[in-house]
């Protein structure tokens, strides 16, 4: 045995072997850990405060259009949302997918929110958007797209290939192009539909005694904000606001919609596509805004049997479709015809980007996010809204919006969550600590929840009067 043993050393000797291997001994702690060393932020990022780069206003009548385009791909296309399926084609479409756009003008300013059902939106889609003949005829002064952040929707419209290794497939320039000409043509016939309206906003929970909406997958048993928020634009006849529901609904919640298991790989808009299909069956455009979910899920319960989803999806989506009703109801006689929109756009320096825990490839993916990144804020008469690119905790979201209200004087306030851009998820230091679920998907450490709230509440503040 040690005569072989020494025979077969001695053969690796000879070629040369042995001396890597000793080298690789000693050079693979220090290799790993480069790999797991930070990369530098810009100057001054902890510092702050945001860059002030926009802000627009104007005050009047309030007039208001709205579209909805289809967003179903006339060709196949990976699942975008799952690690793993998006290295296969989608099988079949379970339900239709839209691009839903609302445009709002007063006082010579004019908004648009955009809603397209896909998991994120990628950074390169807004320039691809804008440069359409369509969108820069609706004249537009400033304007988000956000995902409603469904699980089961295309992919292949992310160049980064870290998207696309690890939940959107790899990038084909039809889906994207699909994808942006889709929602330049949803603000397009929005503008053109303008017309005098009111608006009013209004809020549902579930009854106590009802099985839960959602809950947190990340900190098992903490609290899961099960409210739903709406707000409904009337067209006026005669000066008042025309009877009966909205001719157009924002509406926000927050919860993953994932509850479609992804080894069945059918196209669908999950609970969001059943709650604005049944609020459109009136003739109305909803829009759907994802709420901070980084930590909440939509279900009953994580243990929940997957036999039942769709059952249990088309419960929820028409469970929330009533909840927009219920908070919409009374909302009417509360109407306003006129109304003061605010915009603000502002630069946040971001701090070191932590490599992803991957073996030899955490700090290549790491540099797939960005040093910087724009936050938007919007105001529509007392609500403000702040728009953020990625993935937030509920906690972390909640004290956003309550110090956003507070800087802004609104009466109530919202963080649409999944848009223009995507920075991975974003975790209170306090959920960071916890660890568990998606935490792998941070890239920024755990002063990053602290400095997004800072910096979110600086560019709302703008938006005050």
């Amino acid at each position: 045995m040690n005569t072989a043993k020494g025979v077969t050393m001695g053969a690796m000797d000879r070629f040369g072997v042995v001396p890597w291997l000793a080298a690789l001994a000693v050079a693979l702690p220090a290799l790993l850990g480069c790999s797991s060393a930070p990369l530098p932020a810009l100057d001054g990022w902890e510092r702050g405060p945001a860059r002030i780069l926009r802000t627009l206003r104007g005050e009047g009548p309030l007039l208001a259009g709205a579209a909805r385009v289809s967003l179903d791909p006339p060709f196949a296309t990976p699942m975008g949302g799952y690690f793993g399926g998006s290295e296969f084609l989608l099988r079949e479409a379970r339900d239709p997918l839209f691009a839903r756009a609302v445009v709002i003008e007063a006082g010579g300013v004019r908004l648009a929110l955009v809603s397209i059902d896909r998991v994120l939106v990628p950074p390169e889609l807004r320039a691809a958007v804008e440069a359409r003949p369509e969108f820069q005829g609706a004249g537009i002064s400033a304007w988000s797209v956000f995902a409603t952040h469904c699980h089961t929707a295309p992919g292949a419209h992310s160049r980064s290939w870290a998207a696309q290794r690890f939940g959107l497939g790899t990038f084909d320039p039809l889906v994207f192009r699909h994808l942006a000409e889709r929602a330049a043509q949803a603000v397009a016939r929005a503008a053109e539909s303008l017309r005098p309206v009111a608006i009013a906003r209004g809020s549902a929970a579930p009854r106590s005694d009802e099985p839960p909406q959602s809950y947190n997958r990340k900190v098992m048993g903490a609290p899961a904000d099960s409210t739903l928020r709406a707000l409904g634009f009337w067209p006026l006849e005669g000066g008042m606001p025309a009877r009966g529901a909205p001719a157009i609904e924002i509406v926000s919640f927050a919860a993953h919609p994932t509850m479609i298991p992804a080894s069945l790989r059918r196209a669908s808009a999950d609970y969001p596509g059943v709650l604005c299909r049944a609020r459109e069956t009136s003739g109305a455009v909803a829009l759907f805004a994802q709420g901070p979910s980084g930590d909440i899920a939509g279900g009953i319960h994580k243990e929940e049997s997957r036999a039942w989803w769709e059952r249990r999806l088309e419960w929820a989506g028409a469970r929330l479709a009533r909840l927009t009703g219920e908070a919409l109801d009374g909302a009417r006689r509360r109407a306003e015809p006129q109304a003061a929109l605010a915009y603000a756009e502002g630069e946040a320096l971001l701090p070191p980007r932590r490599p992803w825990r991957v073996p030899w490839i955490g700090r290549a993916i790491a540099r797939n996010y960005p040093e910087k990144v724009l936050i938007r804020a919007m105001r529509i008469g007392d609500l403000a809204m702040v728009f953020f690119p990625g993935e937030l905790g509920s906690d972390l979201g909640a004290r956003i919006c309550e110090e956003t209200k507070a800087a802004t004087g609104a009466k109530e306030a919202w963080l649409v969550t999944l848009a223009d851009d995507y920075l991975g998820y974003v975790f209170s230091p306090e959920q960071y600590r916890h660890g568990g679920m998606s935490q792998h998907l941070t890239s920024y450490g755990e002063g990053m929840g602290e400095l997004i709230r800072a910096r979110a509440v600086e560019v709302a503040r703008e938006c005050r009067w």
